[in-house]
């Protein structure tokens, strides 16, 4: 994975969650990205963003659309996106929704940087669906 090749979406309805999680990717080198504040945005971002979004945070609970409803579409037009469900719930629920769905990872928040880290390196080997 080009990190640099890459637009990285950051979908949350809180602002400052999206802030949070875009300084700690580009601390690991992440540079280009996209924000949804709810899950229509994300939505329209999947289906008709000219950008290379290669990755994806998504909240499992936004406006408009569900982070899993996204995933669902990032499935069918982005298959080669990496995507990862972010929710403040870690219900046994959501985490199974989110890996039958093909998620690369899910993150409960409030995250730490080490996390996500985490999250990047499993990506970055390629162990994801």
């Amino acid at each position: 994975m080009n990190k640099h090749a890459l637009t990285v979406m950051i979908a949350d309805d809180d602002g400052a969650m999206r802030s949070l999680l875009a300084m700690v990717l580009k601390e690991h080198g992440y540079r280009d990205f996209v924000y949804a504040s709810d899950g229509q945005q994300a939505v329209e971002l999947i289906r008709t963003g000219g950008a290379a979004v290669g990755l994806a945070f998504l909240d499992i609970d936004m406006p408009g659309f569900s982070g899993l409803e996204v995933l669902a579409l990032a499935r069918q037009h982005r298959p080669g996106c990496a995507c990862v469900i972010v929710s403040a719930h870690s219900a046994v629920d959501n985490v199974m929704a989110a890996i039958r769905g093909g998620a690369a990872g899910f993150v409960v928040k409030p995250y730490s940087a080490q996390r996500i880290a985490e999250v990047l390196g499993k990506i970055e080997r390629g162990s994801h669906p």
